[in-house]
């Protein structure tokens, strides 16, 4: 939700002009307050949900619900409150970012009922959530997003997602279907081209938007960061297919020194190019 007005920069604001970027910047913040209260409720409702398979689970089970620290009532008046409060949050900034994230809280919902069940259509309807973020925070602060972003915002959640369901499958081998269904419709060899093919569409259709987009600097400087996301996604998959948990992306992110290295790598290599622009 935040590629919004970081790609926006020098087209609808001047980091020397406070006044042009601070209300943005305020927007966004209020924006991922109301998206932080809707996904917390949308993992409260999933886990209450699975608490049964996730007792089962060997990371899962400590899960607050799962391990009996949430009980089941509490944690749905939880995610209630939650999704009716980041929902008017997010109308309160803007009608359509409020319908996007209203719509995002109600998919989510038919995910936690049946949808996880089904193969593909679950892991797309996660990566639509990607897309909705990016979405409602163009919205919220009145800036058009470059198609290409959402391409590759959506195959890089295809990416993750499918990289944590070919994980499970490899470690808990039969077991896994009792723990996610949906995987008994996988086949491994399946699973493996899916990673690859979206590993590819992700890094080819940033590639794109680096070049192509409005949004991006004109000279197409902001290719300069297409190595860093490209070695970041390699760097992950020589991780996952080496024997590292790919059930937990966010932990291989913020711990292997690789990956560190490119995002920061990245980022400072973009805000260059976006300040020089």
């Amino acid at each position: 939700m935040t590629a919004a007005l970081v790609f926006s920069a020098g087209d609808a604001w001047e980091l020397d002009n406070i006044d042009s970027w601070w209300p943005l910047l305020w927007r966004t913040l209020v924006l991922f307050g109301a998206w932080c209260a809707v996904a917390s409720a949308t993992y409260l409702i999933n886990d209450a949900a699975d608490r049964e398979r996730d007792r089962q689970h060997p990371r899962k089970r400590h899960r607050p619900i799962a391990a009996g620290r949430l009980g089941v009532a509490s944690a749905l008046i939880m995610a209630v409150g939650l999704a009716l409060a980041g929902t008017a949050i997010a109308f309160g900034l803007d009608a359509g970012s409020g319908a996007v994230v209203g719509g995002y809280f109600l998919v989510m919902l038919a995910y936690s009922g049946a949808l996880k069940a089904v193969p593909v259509l679950d892991v797309f309807l996660l990566s639509a959530g990607v897309v909705a973020r990016a979405v409602s925070g163009g919205l919220a602060i009145e800036v058009e997003i470059s198609p290409w972003l959402y391409v590759c915002g959506g195959f890089g959640a295809f990416f993750l997602a499918t990289s944590k369901r070919w994980s499970e499958a490899r470690e808990l081998g039969d077991n896994a279907v009792i723990h996610r269904p949906a995987l008994a419709a996988y086949p491994s060899e399946v699973l493996s081209q899916m990673l690859t093919i979206s590993a590819a569409a992700a890094l080819l259709s940033y590639g794109v938007y680096t070049i192509e987009s409005a949004n991006a600097p004109a000279n197409g400087a902001m290719a300069l960061t297409i190595p860093f996301v490209g070695a970041a996604m390699f760097r992950y998959l020589m991780l996952l297919q080496g024997r590292r948990s790919g059930d937990a992306p966010d932990q291989i992110l913020f711990t292997d020194p690789g990956i560190v290295a490119c995002v920061v790598g990245f980022v400072v290599t973009a805000t260059w190019v976006l300040l020089a622009n």
